[in-house]
């Protein structure tokens, strides 16, 4: 609507007046007499276009028909009404030409048309409650077509409880002015609930005073369920359930801080006797159906209110409470005739017994110090032969010698250059060529020889010793890199940095000092952190972002298994994610294993940040997860961490 108009005549001064903005459809200008047959009018007041909408669809004017000079003799819409105020008489009204009432109506369609493809509910209010506008969205939300809706209030809609509870909220915005966000859980009308996000903002006249205000919801049930479902994967063990080291740790350092005057706190960390033999000789699937029927028969033997937890690999614990050390020792003996009865797993009848260590928590004792004496005392029962108990005494020395042996063996290794790098190759799902590969720490102990990363790995960060050990790691991966780069096969090695050596004040410097002696090209290294350590430690990320600065990528390894894994991918500066293997185990039997795999690649890909899988140990899994639409993956189905040569082979042309 482009023209709005009105007159007003003093009784005792017929004289006429019109502004100088007058538009130009009525053939006049400010300095003109109106012609003839605009007379019954008078001389026009003007009032703005959505000044005369309001008065229009108040009903306070009438339409009438008249004929405007103007260039092309036109005829016109006006509404009227007489105007009776403090001595003045006369007439106010809206004149609208037809070509202008039709475009208007077009561009109204349109922008309806537009709001109505939107899938998020949308609606606007006045500031009585009423509401003026919706979308198709809404009437599917509120369950009644759009003419129900238009024109009625809040309270005339919804029922009461939850209309005061909208009424309310409106009057504390529109008071106090502005927008608003926030999440709620709404039940639509064909009765699904679905949490969302609700978006609502004033919307004011040209003088800034608040007419209503207009709103958005945005269903966000798929993104909740997700963080949801990431957050129980954060505290249980994907494989059988049971909760895993984080939520067994946090649950066990509540128990050793808690004051009862009952029985102590007691640990039972329990290991499965030749489990490494089952998985050798029938296969990790075989394996993993012995992990779950564990879980099973220790759930089914302790208390229900026991903790059981799955800490990794064959390593189980039970946290008991307020159970006297008798009842322990009975726990115990039931545990270990169970599992020593033969189980049935993937077809296979399995006997495999378990060794047992059991800790009682003393005075001034934390979760670690508790675990720590477990440890000890199940390294005691297995030293004694298979399917035995030990419980902690202060008196064990040779799990601590043991670890002294050990730990001087390292030192030595690190010192005289007896640790080596061997290489997994991460390769193209498409079509299996190689795009990078993961550097690994190896010892070979010259009386013991290899010695299993899992076994010195865990010393080398208890005491400090991972920073020159990672170190001689991180030297020898970019001097084979640099080789492997001034060879033509320019691909990106992986090295895995723990917190302890991002916690070191020369890390960044000596990464520097590696990367100008080898004449690697920082592109061609990636630097992976667990996400679990940077969980733990936040301040990490500016050395992260030092090590970004230099060229070097920053991959987040184990995604998935940490309790912040949204939270960190939305802070860290991290170039790629490396998805845990517990995702990929079971992604092509457990639907919604793979649709929380899938989950996080469009994740990841929005973010974007390239995925690697991890872990990928068939055709069947390699197949599901291209299918998904991953593009590089590493694990036992392509290769075993090879020495150099044997990936200088796989990288010639075949």
């Amino acid at each position: 609507m482009s023209i709005a108009g009105g007159h007003a005549s003093h009784r005792r001064s017929p004289e006429p007046h019109h502004q100088d903005h007058a538009p130009p459809v009525l053939g006049v200008t400010a300095d003109q007499s109106p012609p003839s047959r605009w007379s019954p009018l008078g001389i026009p007041l003007w009032v703005s276009p959505a000044q005369a909408a309001r008065l229009i669809a108040s009903g306070d004017l009438r339409p009438v028909q008249i004929v405007v000079a103007a260039a092309e003799p036109a005829t016109a819409e006006a509404a009227l009404e007489q105007l009776h105020a403090a001595g003045f008489t006369g007439q106010i009204g809206v004149l609208s030409t037809a070509t202008d009432l039709t475009q208007t109506a077009r561009t109204l369609q349109q922008l309806q048309t537009a709001i109505d493809n939107i899938p998020a509910p949308i609606f606007s209010k006045d500031a009585d409650g009423v509401y003026g506008a919706c979308n198709r969205a809404f009437e599917e939300y509120v369950g009644v077509p759009r003419d129900q809706i238009i024109g009625r209030t809040v309270h005339e809609i919804w029922r009461p409880e939850l209309a005061e509870v909208y009424a309310a909220a409106d009057r504390a915005l529109i008071e106090a002015g502005g927008s608003q966000i926030y999440e709620a859980q709404v039940r639509y009308a064909d009765g699904s609930v679905r949490d969302v996000t609700f978006y609502k903002g004033v919307f004011t006249d040209e003088r800034g005073r608040v007419q209503g205000l207009s709103g958005a919801l945005l269903d966000i049930t798929e993104r909740r369920a997700l963080e949801t479902e990431l957050q129980r994967l954060a505290d249980r063990d994907p494989l059988t359930g049971a909760a895993n080291r984080a939520l067994f740790s946090r649950q066990l350092e509540a128990a050793a801080a808690r004051d009862d005057a009952g029985p102590a706190p007691a640990v039972l960390l329990i290991d499965l006797d030749d489990f490494k033999m089952v998985n050798d000789t029938l296969g990790h699937d075989v394996g993993d159906k012995l992990l779950v029927a564990t879980t099973e028969l220790l759930h089914r033997t302790v208390r229900a209110g026991d903790v059981v937890a799955r800490l990794g690999g064959d390593e189980f614990a039970v946290l008991l409470e307020g159970l006297p050390a008798g009842e322990v020792d009975v726990l115990v003996r039931r545990i270990l005739a169970t599992l020593g009865e033969p189980v049935v797993a993937a077809g296979h009848a399995l006997t495999v017994a378990a060794s047992v260590g059991v800790a009682y928590a003393r005075p001034g004792d934390r979760g670690t110090d508790l675990l720590r004496n477990a440890d000890i005392a199940l390294y005691v029962a297995k030293d004694a032969g298979k399917g035995q108990a030990a419980v902690y005494r202060p008196g064990m020395k040779a799990r601590v010698a043991e670890q002294a042996a050990l730990l001087d063996g390292l030192r030595q290794a690190v010192t005289g250059h007896q640790l080596h790098v061997e290489y997994q190759p991460i390769v193209r799902l498409a079509d299996g060529r190689v795009t990078g590969v993961e550097a690994l720490a190896r010892w070979r102990h010259p009386v013991r020889g290899p010695v299993s990363p899992e076994v010195f790995i865990p010393v080398a960060e208890r005491t400090g010793l991972i920073v020159p050990l990672g170190r001689s790691v991180l030297a020898q991966a970019c001097r084979q890199a640099s080789r492997w780069q001034r060879g033509g096969s320019p691909f990106a090695t992986h090295v895995n940095v723990s917190a302890h050596q991002l916690r070191d004040p020369d890390f960044v410097v000596d990464l520097q000092k590696v990367l100008a002696e080898t004449g690697l090209a920082p592109a061609g290294l990636v630097i992976e952190i667990t996400e679990t350590a940077m969980a733990d430690d936040p301040q990490l990320m500016d050395t992260l972002r030092a090590i970004r600065a230099l060229g070097v990528h920053v991959g987040l390894d184990d995604f998935g298994t940490g309790q912040s894994s949204l939270g960190i991918l939305a802070s860290c500066p991290v170039d790629l994610i490396k998805v845990d293997k517990s995702f990929v185990d079971r992604v092509t039997l457990d639907d919604r294993r793979a649709a929380v795999a899938s989950a996080i690649l469009r994740m990841a890909d929005a973010l974007d940040l390239h995925a690697i899988v991890e872990g990928v140990e068939s055709a069947a899994q390699a197949q599901r997860l291209h299918d998904m639409g991953y593009r590089q993956a590493q694990g036992f189905h392509f290769a075993r961490p090879l020495p150099p040569r044997a990936v200088d082979r796989l990288l010639r042309p075949r």
